[in-house]
């Protein structure tokens, strides 16, 4: 021990003996020396741990950390309790057993819930826990996309009834949280809703909503008619309408005037009729022949001509028929062929001609979306002179050049 005290005091002396510069070289090698200590200590232990799960939902984090506490595992918690951190050599460990636990789910309840029912379930148990459950497998299908941290799913499955006027439509609401500075694009809340209306039988697109956690509707009804009678995509097109020649010509008085200087809207009429036409007309031409037959048969026969002087000889059917008894030769009907004189021959000539008929079909089909009326409003700054910056207008010539843009 006095010899230690002795140590002490030699190396004290020694310190102070030092000049002013060297005993600052001294104590700030030795402070470095404890810093490195404390560092290495602390990293080293760090070290040891390594991400056994992140961004867990309360509910896993909470069972996975009695599952931990069940093994004797440490482990440590971060994030808020959403990441759990266990000693690095017992990662892929703790991995596969928690994988053969049912751990993480995902937040919620899924199908697994009717892997635990009892045989006493009543109807009404079994039919809430099968919407239960499907919401829990939906609420982890949204949780899969990237921008999604978490998602809940609320449907409402209307009673049966006997009467069709009394069957309501079923509806369904998805709660969503965000990452953070993430978002959801228009394509990727129209699959959200597709899905859900898809897995719920009678769920149709337009009665699922989808929302954020700050209350903000991201979806919103496909046949939702605005108050000017269009409906939200038809809206959405005119504004995007109206935006782009906004752009145009806001762009085209930047340049002319400088940035700041002018204020343009415009503003829409679009007209979303569709209109198909069709259009068919005949218009018949002689001058094409479309098939021609003729026919010509010529008979003679020496001696008397025998046969009843009355029979009337029929062009249409080429047969020579005689009137019943006790009656007169029936009228005569065109076209007629003369009986044949004694010693002379017969002769029948015919001639079927067709024409070609034209025939035109138009069908004409006017797109949605043209525009019917356009109003265009700019405001035009002034100029500014002087040392005082007084505004001057611009003259009335220079107005009317704009306007005629």
């Amino acid at each position: 021990m006095n010899a230690l005290k002795k140590s002490l005091l030699d190396l004290t002396e020694r310190y102070q003996g030092l000049p002013a510069t060297q005993r600052l070289l001294v104590t700030a090698a030795l402070g470095a020396g404890v810093l490195a200590l404390v560092l290495w200590g602390y990293l080293g232990t760090g070290s040891d741990y390594g991400v056994l799960f992140s961004n867990l939902a309360q509910d896993d984090a909470g069972a996975i950390t009695s599952k931990l506490k069940g093994k004797k595992v440490p482990y440590r918690l971060e994030a808020g309790g959403g990441t759990i951190l266990v000693p690095r050599s017992d990662v892929y460990e703790m991995r596969l057993y928690l994988a053969g636990e049912g751990v993480p789910k995902g937040g919620g309840v899924g199908f697994e819930l009717f892997d635990r029912q009892g045989l006493g379930t009543t109807d009404f148990v079994q039919r809430l826990n099968y919407q239960r459950a499907l919401q829990g497998e939906l609420a982890r299908t949204i949780s899969g996309i990237p921008e999604v941290a978490e998602a809940r799913v609320h449907i409402v499955t209307p009673k049966e009834s006997l009467f069709v006027e009394d069957q309501k439509k079923a509806s369904a609401a998805v709660a969503v949280k965000l990452r953070q500075g993430r978002g959801l694009s228009p394509a990727q809340i129209d699959g959200i809703v597709n899905l859900v209306s898809s897995a719920v039988p009678d769920l149709h697109p337009s009665q699922v909503t989808v929302v954020d956690l700050n209350g903000r509707i991201l979806s919103k009804p496909q046949d939702a008619l605005t108050p000017g009678g269009l409906s939200t995509a038809q809206m959405t097109f005119q504004r995007q309408a109206e935006e782009s020649l906004e752009r145009k010509v806001q762009s085209l008085f930047d340049q002319i005037l400088g940035a700041r200087k002018s204020i343009v809207r415009v503003s829409a009429d679009l007209d979303f009729q569709k209109i198909d036409t069709r259009e068919e007309s005949f218009t018949p031409n002689k001058e094409l022949v479309r098939s021609e037959q003729k026919t010509m048969e010529r008979s003679s026969k020496g001696g008397e001509a025998s046969g009843n002087p009355d029979a009337r000889f029929e062009m249409s059917k080429g047969t020579i028929s005689a009137p019943p008894p006790g009656k007169g030769p029936p009228p005569l009907s065109p076209p007629m062929a003369s009986a044949p004189s004694p010693g002379a021959g017969m002769e029948r000539q015919s001639e079927l001609r067709n024409y070609e008929i034209n025939r035109v079909m138009k069908q004409v089909v006017d797109q949605p979306g043209k525009i019917k009326r356009l109003s265009v409003a700019v405001v035009v700054d002034g100029t500014y002179k002087g040392k005082a910056n007084a505004f001057s207008p611009r003259p009335p010539e220079e107005m009317r050049q704009y306007a005629n843009m």
